[in-house]
């Protein structure tokens, strides 16, 4: 069976989508400094070769490029730490994760986005630090995660 474009580019459409952001760390509790790092699922149920995908904050000079050959798999999870060797002092059985992104993520709050190697926004989220927005993760204690991989990552009341 022969796919049109328009065909393929929905395929591909619906593969950038199913990676989502999933949990943010902005602000390290007092003892448990990690740095900044944040943790995309694939909420899908195939791979996704998200090489040359691009993670930025609010300033489009601050990038990370996620390296060559980086494909996630159905259900599975990939952190992006800002400072790689700090995150693995804490977090030793966890992988993968990439590292290292130059810049840090506000404890005020800020937008964070996912852009495919194309430049189309696959995610992002606007978090803040103050009500709705979950407050613990201030330097309070856990992370921002979501409570589910399904509910929208642009609601406060999903993470």
């Amino acid at each position: 069976m022969k796919l049109s474009l328009l065909s393929m580019l929905l395929l591909a459409i619906g593969a950038n989508a199913q990676i989502v952001i999933n949990e943010i760390n902005y602000n390290d509790a007092v003892g448990f400094e990690t740095q900044d790092w944040i943790e995309l699922y694939n909420n899908g149920n195939s791979n996704v070769d998200i090489s040359n995908w691009v993670f930025k904050d609010n300033d489009d000079l601050h990038e990370f490029i996620i390296p060559n050959g980086t494909i996630m798999g159905p259900d599975t999870y990939l952190v992006l730490a800002q400072t790689l060797a700090d995150f693995q002092t804490f977090h030793p059985t966890v992988s993968p994760v990439l590292g290292d992104f130059t810049f840090g993520l506000s404890g005020l709050g800020e937008l964070i986005r996912l852009f495919d190697d194309n430049g189309t926004i696959v995610d992002q989220v606007e978090y803040d630090d103050e009500a709705p927005w979950p407050t613990e993760p201030n330097g309070n204690g856990p992370t921002l995660e979501l409570r589910n991989p399904d509910l929208d990552n642009a609601l406060a009341a999903s993470w």
